[in-house]
């Protein structure tokens, strides 16, 4: 044989050899899929599909490729590097767990904040908006006045109330007023302050007087007789909201529209040191060191007084007892007078 065909036939021979090696490695049993990734399979893989196509590009017969296959041979064993491999990929197992866990717990726990936070402002508004209604109740009742006292009578002040009609004074009353109430619903004093203002209206015959308070007003009206030509009140009215028994608020009102009260002769002013006029079911009202005039005002001062019955002097009892005197006097005259005639007849003429 030529040396050429011996060296074509090695060849060949050892091509046989080195692809009936590889089908061997290629049946051995692989290490498990999860323990290499595919990417380093995928790089080993390129070496073992070249080596098989160099064993289709061995049939060029070119005698270049004996030198190259005993590499080719030598490549199969060096795949143990895949093996090593493997001990890196726990890194990619542990991340899947994390990623699965971090988006499990983002959505499990979203929608109960969500529903907490809702619900957490709807339970909190509506106490404090009832509060704060429930407040504004209790501050209205406390809003109120406080409950007014009985004024002490240490208390009892003068007051000046006028009303005038232009520059000219129509009424001036000066006096300490009070509304006393004494009767089974009630017992109490209230006490018109010095310092009430106080309005009115004037006509020829006719003038009144209110005296406004913080509790109510106390009004008079005044009329003149032009035949008798006097001047007198004909009407006083009363209305209080006052705790007249302690801690309890009453609505007090009166009024007597048929009364002839302080007359007095016109152009004088009238006076008295204490009165009180009745206006029914234990109410008075309580006038005292009081003077007061009604129309005809000369340089808007008092005209003459006139007293009420009470302070006029009474000379009943001096007459009386001057008339007690008399008869006494008379008595004893008569006595001595028949005494001494007695005494004249006992005696005889000689």
């Amino acid at each position: 044989m030529k040396p050429a065909s011996v060296h074509f036939i090695a060849a060949v021979f050892v091509l046989a050899t080195a692809f009936t090696s590889a089908q061997g490695d290629a049946r051995r049993p692989k290490p498990p899929a999860s323990m290499a990734p595919a990417d380093l399979f995928s790089s080993t893989a390129p070496t073992s599909s070249e080596t098989t196509a160099h064993t289709n590009v061995t049939t060029h017969k070119t005698t270049t490729h004996k030198t190259t296959t005993p590499k080719v041979t030598t490549a199969p064993p060096t795949t143990p590097n895949v093996t090593t491999a493997p001990p890196t990929t726990p890194n990619v197992t542990t991340a899947a767990p994390t990623t699965h866990n971090a988006t499990t717990a983002n959505v499990t726990t979203a929608p109960p904040t969500t529903h907490n936070t809702t619900t957490a402002n709807v339970t909190t508004v509506p106490p404090t908006t009832h509060n704060t209604t429930t407040a504004n109740i209790t501050t209205a009742t406390t809003a109120t006045p406080p409950t007014p006292k009985p004024t002490q009578p240490t208390n009892i002040t003068v007051g000046n109330y006028t009303v005038k009609d232009g520059n000219k004074l129509c009424i001036m009353v000066q006096a300490a007023i009070q509304v006393q109430v004494n009767n089974s619903q009630m017992v109490g004093t209230y006490i018109v302050p010095g310092s009430a203002d106080s309005t009115g209206k004037c006509e020829s015959n006719t003038a009144s007087l209110m005296i406004t308070l913080k509790e109510g007003y106390v009004s008079m009206n005044f009329a003149k007789n032009d035949t008798t030509k006097m001047v007198f009140v004909n009407a006083v009215a009363v209305n209080l909201t006052y705790a007249f028994k302690s801690g309890v608020l009453s609505h007090l009102v009166k009024k007597n529209e048929s009364v002839q009260l302080f007359s007095m002769t016109a152009s004088h002013s009238y006076s008295c040191k204490s009165e009180s006029v009745f206006l029914g079911n234990g109410i008075y009202l309580m006038f005292s060191q009081d003077r007061m005039q009604a129309f005809n005002f000369t340089n808007n001062q008092f005209g003459p007084i006139d007293l009420c019955k009470a302070d006029q002097p009474d000379y009943r009892v001096a007459i009386g007892v001057g008339v007690v005197l008399l008869i006494l006097i008379v008595i004893v005259v008569i006595a001595y007078l028949i005494s001494r005639r007695k005494r004249t007849d006992g005696y005889q003429t000689l």
